[in-house]
């Protein structure tokens, strides 16, 4: 079962970070890949990034936790698309 955090740090409110098991971390990260698109590892900071008009997908080299940030046109359709996705089910938590 996946289970995240709120990042209260960030400029977006709904931003969070999902922990995915790490035996579903490779698999999740090509579902996240064919979903919504390559990601590439910034210079500098090493981290793993997907940019998406709706999310801004990230993690470390690690690839675990993965952080979601929400952007301007993400609907409440999207945030359950890639709840979906990650395997996390709110009604298992109360995060």
């Amino acid at each position: 079962m996946t289970r995240r955090e709120r990042v209260r740090a960030c400029i977006h409110p709904e931003t969070f970070k999902y922990f995915v098991a790490r035996d579903d971390v490779l698999d999740t990260w090509s579902r996240l890949s064919r979903a919504y698109g390559e990601p590439v590892v910034a210079d500098g900071f090493g981290v793993v990034e997907i940019r998406h008009p709706r999310f801004f997908i990230r993690a470390t080299r690690m690839l675990n936790p993965i952080t979601v940030i929400r952007r301007r046109h993400c609907t409440d359709a999207d945030v359950q698309a890639i709840h979906d996705l990650l395997g996390f089910r709110p009604e298992d938590c109360a995060a």
